[in-house]
C-alpha cells in the first residue's frame, strides 16, 4: 500500500456556491458543551459550574397524608365536584366507544371533542371538558403525561366562529332603581321569611355590582353593618385567582330608603339571629317552608373522604358545614327571576308606552321581565352609576372589573348609543337651531 499522499487546496463552498464561513474561535479554557441553552454568562464574572444532577433518595419524592389532604381540598369543592362529573362522562364515553381512558391518546381526544361538536354543543362547555380531561390525564398519570392539543384547538376555534354567527349573546336586561322598588316591593307584600333574604340579595346585588356565585359565597362574618352605610369584603372572587380580598364600602341610601342595603341586610340578619344562623356560615341560605334553616346535605353535596368515600355526618367538619350552607349561584338567580316576573305582574295594567315613560327597563314587558336574571342587577347598578357621571374607573374598582374592561363597557353600550352617537349629536344640533329660528 503506498504511503504517498497528494493534497489540493480548496476550500468549502454552500449549495450556491458561496463560501461558507469559517466558524468562530472557542475561548480559551471554556468547554460550551458543558452548558444547556438557558445558560448565561457574564463577562467579567466567574464561570458558573455546570449543573450536576443530585442523588435523589425516597424523603425527596414523599408527602405526608395531611398534606395530600390539603392538596385534594385546595380547589373549592364546587369544582371538584364539576371536573368530577365531567371526568366521569369521559370514562363513560369511552368504555362506549372501546377507548382508554387513562390515559388516552390524542386521537381519543380529538375524537370525544369531535363528538361533542357534533352534539352541537356550546363551545365554552366543550372547551370546559376539554381541560378537564387534560388535567386529570396530567395529575393521573405518571411522568404527567398529556394528550396532544394542537388539533383540539384548531377544531374549536373554527366551531366557535361559527357558533357565534349563529348565537346571540344574551345578557340579561338591566334592573334599573324603578325595576328593584317594584322587586322588593313584591317582597313586603308577601311577607314571607324568604322575602327578607331575597330583598336583600337584591339591593345589596345592586349597589355591589356582584356578580351571583360572588353574593352566594359571602359569609355573615363578610359584613358588617354601620348606621350610615355597609363595609362588605368579598374573598371569593370570579376574576382573581391569587387569594386577594376585595373590600367596598355602600353608603346608605336615605335618598331611596325603600332599595336601601343597610335597611334590606339589618331586616334579614335581624331574622337570622331569631333562626341561630351561624355566622361562620353563608349570609343568604336556604329556608324551608317553615322559615328556619334549611339543609343542603344530599348524596350529590356530601362531602367525602380523600379516598372517594362518603363522610358520615359526625365525620364532618366546621368547613363543611359551611361549604354546604352556601347557595348555589343558580339559586340566586331563580330568586330574581321570580321576583321580576311577579313585579311585571304588578304593572302589568300600564301599557308599555306607559312603562318606558316611567323609566322602567327590565320590566318594561312581559319578555324583558322574562329575561331578568341576577346578573341584571350587576348590569342595573353599573348603569345607574355611569348615568350619574361617575369615572369608569371608579365604577370598575366597585364591580370588581379591571381598569377599561370590555366586559363592563358592554352594560354602558346601550347609553352611548342613545346619547353619544354621531346622528343623536346631530340631530340635537338641529333641534337647537330650529328653536333659535323660532326665537
Amino acid at each position: 500500500m503506498s504511503t504517498n499522499v497528494e493534497v489540493w487546496d480548496g476550500e468549502l463552498v454552500g449549495p450556491n456556491g458561496a463560501p461558507v464561513p469559517a466558524l468562530p474561535d472557542r475561548p480559551l479554557g471554556l468547554d460550551v458543551y458543558e452548558y444547556t441553552r438557558d445558560t448565561v454568562l457574564v463577562a467579567g464574572r466567574p464561570l458558573p459550574a455546570p449543573f450536576v444532577m443530585p442523588q435523589y433518595t425516597a424523603a425527596d419524592y414523599v408527602i405526608s397524608e395531611e398534606t395530600a389532604r390539603l392538596i385534594e381540598q385546595a380547589p373549592p369543592e364546587n369544582t371538584r365536584r364539576n371536573r368530577a362529573n365531567q371526568v366521569k362522562l369521559f370514562e363513560t364515553w369511552c368504555a362506549g366507544h372501546g377507548r382508554v381512558a387513562l390515559p388516552c391518546t390524542t386521537a381519543t381526544l380529538i375524537e370525544y371533542v369531535g363528538d361533542m361538536i357534533k352534539r352541537k354543543l356550546d363551545p365554552d362547555t366543550i372547551n370546559a371538558y376539554k381541560s378537564a380531561v387534560i388535567t386529570w390525564n396530567e395529575e393521573e398519570t405518571p411522568g404527567n403525561t398529556r394528550p396532544g392539543t394542537r388539533q383540539v384547538t384548531a377544531m374549536l376555534s373554527a366551531y366557535r366562529i361559527g357558533w357565534n354567527r349563529r348565537h346571540i349573546d344574551k345578557q340579561s336586561p338591566a334592573v334599573r332603581e324603578i325595576d328593584l322598588e317594584e322587586m322588593v316591593t313584591v317582597c313586603d307584600e308577601r311577607g314571607r321569611p324568604a322575602d327578607l333574604r331575597d330583598a336583600a340579595i337584591c339591593c345589596l346585588g345592586f349597589h355591589l355590582l356582584s356578580r351571583r356565585i360572588e353574593l352566594a359565597q359571602l359569609i355573615v362574618t363578610h359584613v358588617t353593618l354601620r348606621r350610615d352605610g355597609v363595609h362588605v369584603r368579598r374573598v371569593d372572587r370570579k376574576t382573581h385567582k391569587d387569594d386577594t380580598k376585595f373590600e367596598a364600602w355602600i353608603p346608605a341610601r336615605d335618598d331611596a330608603p325603600h332599595i336601601c342595603p343597610v335597611r334590606r341586610l339589618r331586616a334579614w340578619l335581624e331574622y337570622g339571629r331569631l333562626i341561630h344562623q351561624p355566622e361562620d356560615q353563608a349570609l343568604f341560605r336556604a329556608l324551608n317552608l317553615a322559615g328556619r334553616l334549611g339543609v343542603r346535605l344530599t348524596l350529590q353535596t356530601r362531602p367525602k373522604h380523600p379516598d372517594g368515600t362518603d363522610k358520615k355526618d359526625e365525620d364532618l367538619t366546621a368547613e363543611d358545614w359551611t361549604e354546604l350552607s352556601f347557595l348555589s349561584g343558580e339559586s340566586i338567580n331563580k330568586y330574581v327571576k321570580a321576583l321580576a316576573k311577579a313585579a311585571f305582574a304588578r304593572i302589568a295594567h300600564l301599557t308599555e308606552a306607559q312603562r318606558g315613560e316611567l323609566g322602567y327597563n327590565a320590566l318594561l314587558n312581559a319578555k324583558t321581565a322574562g329575561s331578568v336574571t341576577a346578573h341584571g342587577l350587576r348590569a342595573g347598578g353599573a348603569t345607574e352609576l355611569y348615568e350619574s357621571k361617575v369615572p369608569e374607573d371608579t365604577i370598575a374598582e366597585l364591580g370588581d372589573w379591571a381598569k377599561g374592561s370590555d366586559a363592563m363597557k358592554r352594560y354602558f353600550r346601550r347609553i352611548k348609543t342613545a346619547d353619544e352617537n354621531a346622528w343623536a349629536v346631530a340631530r340635537q344640533a338641529r333641534e337647537t337651531s330650529r328653536n333659535k329660528d323660532r326665537i
